[in-house]
């Protein structure tokens, strides 16, 4: 199985969990309603954040590339169940052999940011357009921007839907989580615990997340 078609595969199952399995006529087992297209550009509008791109403060600040790539791993999330509601995945697939670029370019990582935001706003309120392969396109262009490959993406999603279904299981939806384990944010711990264990199986990384996460 190549490795998009078990993201959409993991993405599935971590929505039928979160969400009951009606998520897919577009509304939670709760009745509220889901945005897949909304989740998309606020997603974008942090990603954009994490670069120093503003003109009047912190001018010689890095950009938190770290952070960049977690929005980007979060777009991937509401982009992929985006195209499960819609019921046209198969095409994604198309990039299952994409080669990132040589170094990271912020000013046109943000750039393609912007144009997801628009995409995907518009279509949010005109739900005749079918956005999806714009956005696919776009998403691919950003991640190749950040140094990202489809292998690298992969990694970095398993990692983030492993901690998603740990915030679901620990109160997420009714505010009981905490999510600053420490001083940190446990997207921070995640990543860490990865990087430091690169061959945890996504079941070991949901176990260390357990015995990490504050009492």
């Amino acid at each position: 199985m190549n490795q998009i078609k078990q993201m959409f595969e993991l993405q599935q199952q971590l929505n039928d969990n979160t969400n009951g399995t009606i998520w897919t006529e577009g509304a939670t087992q709760e009745g509220r309603q889901i945005s897949w297209l909304r989740c998309i550009y606020m997603e974008a509008a942090e990603a954009i954040d994490s670069f120093n791109w503003k003109h009047w403060k912190d001018l010689d600040a890095p950009h938190d590339l770290d952070n960049a790539r977690v929005e980007l791993v979060d777009i991937w999330h509401f982009l992929m169940s985006e195209a499960i509601h819609f019921g046209d995945a198969s095409f994604a697939e198309i990039y299952n052999d994409m080669k990132a670029e040589r170094d990271t370019d912020p000013e046109k990582v943000i750039e393609i940011l912007e144009k997801i935001m628009a995409v995907a706003a518009s279509a949010s309120v005109d739900p005749a357009k079918n956005a999806l392969y714009d956005l696919f396109a776009l998403f691919f262009q950003a991640i190749a921007y950040m140094e990202m490959d489809v292998a690298e993406l992969y990694k970095r999603y398993l990692v983030k839907n492993q901690l998603n279904q740990f915030r679901q299981k620990h109160g997420y939806k009714d505010g009981t989580y905490v999510k600053i384990w420490g001083n940190v944010e446990d997207n921070v711990v995640a990543f860490r615990l990865m990087e430091d264990n690169p061959e945890l199986t996504p079941e070991a990384l949901y176990e260390q997340l357990e015995n990490a996460y504050p009492a």
